[in-house]
């Protein structure tokens, strides 16, 4: 007996379940707090969500499984690519390296060994302080939850201290081209284990809604450093970049992952370095920091040689 062809119903099903892994570009912002948990574990339910298919499936689940595949390597990669960052004019340039360092003391080497014009510490403590402020002239530190410092080759001035809708600092910097600097240590928005310096989804995304709104109000050049804790593949994230103009200066090269311990599976950059309009990003690279759970980031930010790509 002939194998009976599939219907235009049967083919427009199963069209529809090859297209609705797709769907989460279009969706994933009005999801909410849903789409900030699905961003945050992505590869891992894309892997699972994929194996299933292909269990229950059997064959009917091959294309179905592939196209989750696909669509999850691009929400995953797609914030990795390179992009037009633009190029920093010449002499103007601010060489910045952000680092969690876990409160580990043997990642203070390697950081006076890259000797960045300023370097943004996060999850710091008094003794780490002593060590890194010894090399600087200018330095800037916060006790509490957001334990932050700030290590400058030029004039530093504290502008904000820690506050409800600020976790870490507000500074401004004496560079050539002077620029206030927000050197950030956002709460984690999942579960950990341990420490008390956490929040449900909903506060981490009202406090990056706040910065994005403080960001954008700035009136001259802006940097933006640290540990936000938000994916490059949520809202989060997106709000800062899109939603406020802000160049992510790690992408004048290949990203990667900078949570590279124990949510190394997740595959999640959310440590970052972002510029305000009117300037770029050099030299962009991932430093190890022995001890620590994360990779630090470092770039040369300053005013663009050209005008800043649109958008």
């Amino acid at each position: 007996m002939p194998r009976r062809r599939p219907g235009p119903a049967a083919l427009a099903r199963a069209l529809a379940v090859v297209a609705l892994p797709w769907t989460w570009f279009a969706l994933r912002d009005l999801l909410g707090i849903v789409g900030d948990v699905l961003a945050i574990a992505l590869p891992v339910l894309v892997g699972l969500v994929a194996a299933v298919v292909l269990v229950v499936g059997r064959r009917r689940g091959v294309l179905p499984a592939v196209s989750a595949l696909v669509a999850g390597a691009v929400a995953v990669i797609a914030p990795w690519t390179p992009a037009d960052v633009g190029a920093v004019a010449a002499g103007s340039g601010v060489s910045v390296v952000s680092a969690n360092v876990t409160g580990m003391a043997s990642t203070v080497p390697a950081l006076l060994a890259a000797s960045p014009d300023v370097l943004v510490v996060v999850e710091n403590n008094g003794y780490l302080d002593e060590d890194l402020a010894a090399g600087y002239p200018h330095h800037e530190f916060t006790w509490g939850s957001a334990t932050v410092g700030v290590y400058s080759r030029h004039p530093l001035r504290l502008l904000d201290e820690p506050g409800r809708d600020l976790p870490g600092m507000r500074v401004a910097v004496d560079a050539p081209t002077p620029f206030v600097l927000y050197a950030l240590h956002v709460p984690r928005p999942w579960w950990t284990g341990r420490g008390a310096y956490q929040a449900t989804l909903g506060e981490h995304h009202r406090l990056v809604a706040a910065l994005a709104a403080r960001v954008a109000a700035e009136p001259g050049p802006v940097v933006v450093a640290g540990d936000l804790n938000s994916t490059d593949r949520g809202r989060g994230y997106r709000l800062l970049v899109d939603g406020t103009g802000l160049t992510d200066a790690m992408r004048d090269a290949w990203a990667a992952p900078t949570s590279v311990t124990t949510w190394r599976p997740l595959l999640l950059r959310i440590d970052h370095l972002l510029v305000g309009p009117g300037w770029c990003g050099d030299t962009a690279h991932r430093l190890p920091l022995p001890g620590s759970d994360h990779d630090a980031i470092a770039a040369t930010v300053g005013p663009c040689a050209a005008p800043p790509p649109s958008g």
